[in-house]
């Protein structure tokens, strides 16, 4: 049962970012490890949070999320508009006020990545109802250069009312827009969790890939866990009912 909802969340993730679904699988290339570039912040596409960005409805809040420890594995493609995914089991639910993920700009690159347009979407892992999402860019000055990553944080997205009302969500990312000339691109496996679970396989959707969930190595042996972080306020009151229509209408 737990397989065909994951299935079903994938090709509703598919759908929804409107990319083909690629159905051959290939091995994984094992890459060097990373080096840790310089860490960064996405500034949020909509205007509603971009007022406020970096606050939070509240002082107090709620990690429900972590695995941004350690880098494990690494993982690319030449396909730039690849996506990349994970399931979170978290300890808790809210109101998303603050996100981390990973961006890899691998070792056999042609060049630095100056700046990245990243979509970010949020899944119900039981059901796969859409639970919202948000794009943003980020800007990597001197850029980053092969072989590096960069833990990337957006904040403030409170006034996006993207509630996670369940503590088993899939998160999948996709760059949609680069500057500089980086060749190949990915995420970071990172652990171990802190906070939460996930696991031992990703998800990924790519033309050098395949499509569906994979393990890094052979055996799983290792888990294959991108980099995310999670920080939870409260629900507002009066606004769960009404979530879904209010995203629909920010991202017309």
């Amino acid at each position: 049962m737990r397989i065909a909802t994951r299935n079903a969340v994938l090709f509703a993730a598919v759908a929804v970012l409107a990319l083909p679904l690629s159905l051959a699988h290939a091995q994984i290339a094992p890459e060097p490890a990373p080096t840790h570039g310089q860490d960064e912040v996405l500034t949020v596409d909509n205007s509603l949070v971009a007022k406020d960005q970096g606050k939070s409805a509240t002082n107090a809040l709620t990690t429900i999320y972590d695995n941004t420890t350690t880098p494990q594995l690494v993982v690319s493609s030449t396909d730039l508009a690849s996506q990349w995914g994970d399931e979170l089991l978290m300890t808790g639910t809210g109101l998303l006020s603050t996100h981390k993920f990973t961006i890899y700009n691998s070792s056999s690159s042609a060049g630095p990545l100056l700046s990245a347009t990243v979509s970010l979407s949020f899944f119900n892992a039981t059901t796969s109802a859409p639970l919202g999402g948000y794009s943003g860019t980020i800007n990597f000055g001197a850029g980053l250069l092969a072989n590096q990553f960069s833990i990337i944080t957006a904040s403030g997205l409170d006034p996006l009312l993207i509630i996670l009302n369940t503590n088993d969500i899939i998160v999948i990312q996709q760059v949609t827009a680069k500057t500089g000339t980086a060749t190949r691109l990915g995420v970071v496996s990172m652990g171990p969790n802190l906070v939460g679970s996930s696991p031992v396989d990703m998800y990924i959707n790519s033309a050098t890939i395949g499509t569906g969930f994979f393990c890094l190595v052979a055996g799983c042996t290792t888990p294959s866990n991108p980099g995310h972080f999670v920080a939870v306020n409260p629900p507002p009151v009066g606004t769960t009912s009404k979530t879904w229509g209010t995203l629909k209408k920010l991202y017309r």
